[in-house]
């Protein structure tokens, strides 16, 4: 706008709009009005200098500002004019510069003063009729908008909330600076990012030292095994597939190489996940086979019979019950071959240990035991000796003599000794079929219970004759087969000096000699018997029963060696032997 365009260069034109210094004061009438003299009351109807007339303070149809007529103009207009007077432009205003998009919210809000202070002028049209402000009451008036302190955004930014910049300039300060330090502390955070995240892959990717294969060499950090490969230019073979037989079906085709980590063997997915670290060891080998795809068929495996232990022993027990077992068979889907998979349920086999007792602590012991009764003439005889010399043996009983003497059977247990069995019938039990031979066994058991009131699945079998296929016909009857050592052969009538001889032959901590309680004339084992106890005394033994015996030796399961012991619930006696060779297990020598 040029000089001459300025409405304040003009003299009439500065009359038309006062300066803010030539207003006049707030409530008195303007200087035409003074000078024309002509007013009327407050609140009455005046005329102007052109003679018209319009309502007071209270007029709601206030006609426009005539030509001459002072403007009430807001602050900001009024600044505006002294800027304009002074020559010079006038700086916008903060909130022009920093929101035009409220200039128009603005605006109302100056016409609105600038509208009160018009009718205000006329409400107070008498000079110095400026109402006083009563004490203690708010500069707001009602009818009348409180006067900002600051300027106010939208209710769309919320309820008196003035962004810090528009303050910031409301207060005269600049924002220049504000932002200068806001773009100096984000180049800093994003050169200190930059620099971390240059660290963290420079770390990440920095040459670690490995032993490969034997050998030390350097490879990046967090390599795979593949990427260890390729860098190191190693060649491994691959596999071949074969089928579930076994058979190769392809060259090549296998898997590719075999890795190893401190030597142990790692599977697919621990080498997929491995990552290579500082001084791991690493072996890199050729691939392994790869068995064709099959179809797999859960099958039981029924148990068998092996024997186990000592190449001899006096005792034979059952050292493993057995169980069924079940395991896959697999049909290979190229080949289509049958072979045996995996493992599900391990098969037990019925394990029969041939053992020589051998007392714990190097214990000098040793057990007396007498067959084939009991005996009407004998057994008390027997029974007087031992209680002569405070010792205990073993019985093994027939059982057709138990049901003949049960009070006999019941004398022996009385007095401290034991009964075991020595079949029903004294039969041969290796010529037995199973039904046969279980039946020996059962029937001697239940006879000794009866006339006894203990239980025992110990027995002796006649002649010492119990092979691998006895075992196999017992159905798990039976838990200790015992023998002997020293044989008296008192069945052969020897006399008393050579019995006595045979006894004692080879005695050691551990023996078991065997005697006749029935079965014939036993005049010269009777004479004997004194002699037996006594010498072996003499020598520093003790005499034991057979179930004393094998509690002494720690090597035999405490339930074999109560002499009692059942095949177990959920056990299945076999019915082949693991073996095809059906031998004797035990030799004792002819013997009743």
């Amino acid at each position: 706008m040029s000089y001459d365009n300025n409405p304040y260069s003009n003299p009439d034109r500065r009359r038309a709009h006062p300066r803010r210094g030539d207003a006049p004061a707030r409530g008195s009438r303007p200087a035409d009005e003074r000078r024309s003299g002509s007013h009327s009351g407050a609140y009455g109807q005046r005329s102007s200098a052109h003679g018209s007339s319009r309502e007071g303070y209270r007029g709601s149809d206030a006609p426009r500002r005539r030509a001459g007529e002072p403007s009430y103009r807001s602050d900001a207009s009024a600044r505006r004019s002294s800027a304009g007077r002074a020559g010079a432009s006038p700086r916008p205003h903060a909130r022009q510069e920093r929101a035009p998009q409220f200039r128009s919210a603005q605006d109302g809000r100056s016409r609105a003063r600038s509208q009160a202070h018009r009718d205000a002028s006329g409400r107070y049209a008498t000079p110095g009729s400026r109402p006083q402000a009563r004490p203690g009451a708010s500069r707001q008036r009602a009818g009348r908008p409180a006067r900002s302190q600051g300027f106010r955004l939208p209710q769309l930014m919320g309820a008196n909330r003035v962004p810090t910049g528009y303050r910031l300039a409301r207060a005269g300060g600049s924002s220049r600076g504000l932002n200068t330090n806001v773009v100096t502390a984000i180049v800093g955070i994003v050169v200190v990012a930059t620099l971390v995240i240059v660290g963290i892959l420079m770390w990440s990717n920095r040459s670690v030292e490995i032993t490969l294969n034997g050998e030390k060499v350097s490879v990046r950090v967090g390599s795979t095994v593949e990427q260890v490969i390729s860098e190191q230019e190693l060649a491994p073979e691959a596999g071949n597939l074969i089928s579930v037989a076994g058979d190769t079906l392809e060259t090549g085709t296998g898997y590719a190489y075999l890795a190893k980590l401190g030597g142990n063997e790692m599977d697919g997915a621990t080498t997929a996940a491995y990552r290579v670290s500082p001084g791991d060891e690493l072996t890199i080998e050729n691939g392994r086979d790869r068995t064709e795809d099959y179809d797999v068929q859960v099958v039981e495996e029924q148990p068998k019979l092996e024997m186990g232990g000592d190449a001899w022993g006096n005792i034979s027990y059952i050292s493993q019950w057995p169980s069924i077992g079940k395991k896959e068979m697999r049909t290979g889907k190229r080949s289509g071959k049958t072979a045996e998979g995996d493992t599900l349920q391990e098969t037990k086999n019925a394990v029969v240990s041939v053992h020589q007792i051998k007392p714990d602590d190097g214990k000098k012991l040793v057990a007396l035991t007498f067959d084939d009764g009991p005996a009407a003439k004998y057994t008390e005889a027997y029974l007087d000796i031992l209680n002569q010399y405070g010792i205990h043996a073993t019985f093994f009983n027939l059982g057709n003599s138990i049901q003949e003497y049960p009070d006999l059977a019941k004398k022996i247990v009385e007095q401290g000794s034991e009964v075991m069995s020595h079949t029903q019938q004294h039969q041969q039990l290796s010529l037995l079929d199973a039904p046969s031979l279980q039946k020996e066994l059962s029937d001697t058991f239940s006879a000794i219970e009866s006339a006894t009131g203990t239980k025992t699945t110990s027995f002796r079998p006649p002649y010492g004759d119990f092979t691998e296929k006895a075992w196999l016909n017992s159905g798990g009857l039976a838990s200790v087969s015992v023998l002997w050592n020293q044989d008296s052969e008192d069945w052969k009538l020897p006399g008393v000096e050579k019995l006595v001889s045979n006894s004692l032959k080879n005695v050691t901590s551990g023996s078991i000699i065997l005697m006749h309680d029935g079965g014939g004339n036993r005049d010269q084992d009777v004479q004997a018997l004194s002699q037996i106890i006594q010498q072996l005394q003499d020598q520093g033994y003790e005499f034991v029963t057979v179930t004393e015996l094998m509690k002494s030796d720690s090597s035999i399961p405490a339930e074999i060696a109560n002499g009692d012991a059942a095949m177990p619930e959920g056990c299945t006696w076999p019915t082949e032997i693991a073996s095809s060779d059906d031998g004797a297990a035990t030799d004792g020598g002819a013997s009743k």
